[in-house]
């Protein structure tokens, strides 16, 4: 896609000492393919956190379920 964009100089001349990009096009590619990624590693560890925190509650229910199972040393070997 092509666009203009207006940025801050002293921002482009700091992120270019510390890219090994060579272009201010290839520096900006690299740094919204990083937001991007760096945004979805975001989702993907709410998501597990979400999903762990149902699992552990499922577990919990299995627990109480199985108690009183458990406390008659069942199965014996």
């Amino acid at each position: 896609m092509k666009t203009t964009v207006v940025l801050k100089d002293e921002l482009v001349e700091r992120a270019r000492a510390l890219s090994a990009e060579r272009t201010l096009r290839g520096l900006l590619n690299r740094c919204l393919a990083d937001w991007v990624a760096h945004r979805r590693q975001r989702e993907i560890e709410a998501r597990l956190h979400e999903e762990y925190a149902l699992g552990a509650a499922e577990s919990a229910n299995v627990n109480r379920e199985f108690a009183d199972v458990d406390v008659e040393d069942w199965p014996r070997r």
